[in-house]
């Protein structure tokens, strides 16, 4: 199986995970050391543990059950790889976020080492008198 697919399954599992509420499905494959960068606070989470916090105040959300990876670009060479996607976890109307992982095979797997979450947010028009 190539690189890309067996980021493919990676993916296709933590999502369903995700969507679960499965914490320990959304952990695996996981680096001990992950840094995720996130939208709600703490911005930044470093460690497995950090990361699992993230979760488990994500899990906490009612409405959390929808979570769907669109757009999904997966590089991988033959010991690290870049995934980049939207990401959809709210309402069908809202708009897409956007996932970026960077992964390292390690013992003959692939491990999430940074994961980043981000979601568009309107700045409004630009002020006439701005300097550009």
């Amino acid at each position: 199986m190539s690189g890309e697919a067996e980021i493919a399954e990676l993916l296709h599992g933590w999502a369903a995970s995700v969507r679960a509420h499965d914490l320990d499905g959304a952990l695996k494959d996981r680096s001990a050391d992950i840094v995720m960068f996130d939208v709600p606070e703490p911005l930044q989470a470093r460690g497995i543990d950090a990361y699992r916090d993230t979760w488990t105040l994500y899990f906490g959300d009612a409405g959390s059950r929808r979570f769907e990876l669109l757009e999904t670009h997966i590089a991988a060479g033959n010991d690290v790889a870049w995934v980049h996607a939207l990401l959809r976890c709210t309402t069908a109307d809202a708009p897409a976020g956007r996932l970026t992982m960077g992964l390292r095979r390690t013992g003959g797997r692939w491990v999430v080492e940074h994961e980043h979450h981000s979601f568009p947010i309107s700045l409004g028009p630009p002020s006439q008198d701005a300097d550009v």
